[in-house]
């Protein structure tokens, strides 16, 4: 006679389904992290505040120069702790600069807060689906000459935080767009950045370019990653032919280079 044993394992139910998708990006100062959920009706909150998620339901977070030690992600009531690394930032001091574009006239302020406002306006969410794809490329192919976050000391005067990127390259060399999006923003002349590109790739998430020789797109253009957008130049404030690349997740400036490490979702 042959005895079978039949023995039945209980799996916690939480373990059998999570409502936690998988997380891709940095968990660093400076990066920015995404996801998808599975339904757009779920509710994700990161330290209590509620995250916007998109009709595919794609959510995005970005984690400013100065962030605090860890965060904790909830979905639906599970949650999550997440460390996140800190940085240290240098100090570049850069001489060299038209006095007029470190310490403005008064008949520059004008223009400066016209800028300023154009600028600010890209900073909402325009596209509300996700464009960008699982990664980002380098827009220029050059020597990175100024990093996000340094302290910057402009003709000996103390200036804000680097918001961006520095690529040297000699002028007219080609500038590729660095993932998908659409050109929000054209400009000719800019007192501090020259001849400007923002490009929105979707959820809030911006490049500008900054310093253009020449703009080969027009506005509304939809552009895919690798397109041509411009060329090296040193327009506006700037010592010598150079990309500036700045990346922000509506006011929240993110570090290019967080960009260029990582994978994210389709």
């Amino acid at each position: 006679m042959i005895i079978i044993f039949w023995f039945v394992f209980y799996i916690p139910i939480n373990l059998l389904a999570s409502d936690f998708p998988d997380i891709f990006g940095c968990f660093c100062e400076g990066g920015i992290i995404t996801g998808r959920l599975e339904s757009k009706d779920k509710v994700i909150t990161i330290d209590g505040k509620r995250i916007r998620v998109s009709e595919e339901g794609d959510f995005i977070f970005a984690f400013g120069r100065k962030f605090k030690e860890a965060i904790t992600i909830s979905i639906n009531g599970e949650s999550k702790k997440y460390e996140i690394e800190d940085k240290t930032y240098k100090k570049e001091i850069i001489r060299g600069l038209p006095s007029r574009k470190v310490e403005p006239k008064k008949e520059d302020i004008k223009k400066i807060q016209s800028d300023q406002k154009k600028i600010k306006l890209t900073k909402t969410v325009g596209e509300t689906k996700k464009l960008f794809g699982k990664t980002f490329l380098i827009p220029v192919d050059g020597r990175i000459s100024g990093v996000y976050g340094s302290q910057r000391i402009l003709n000996s005067k103390p200036r804000s935080t680097h918001k961006g990127i520095d690529i040297a390259a000699p002028k007219g060399t080609k500038i590729y767009a660095p993932s998908n999006g659409r050109i929000i923003l054209i400009e000719e002349d800019m007192f501090f950045t020259g001849k400007t590109v923002i490009i929105d790739h979707g959820m809030g998430l911006i490049s500008i370019f900054a310093h253009l020789n020449d703009i080969y797109i027009r506005p509304g253009q939809l552009v895919e990653k690798g397109m041509e957008v411009g060329e090296v130049g040193m327009s506006g404030r700037a010592t010598g032919p150079h990309l500036h690349w700045g990346v922000y997740l509506e006011n929240i400036s993110v570090d290019p280079m967080a960009l260029l490490k990582f994978k994210f979702t389709n």
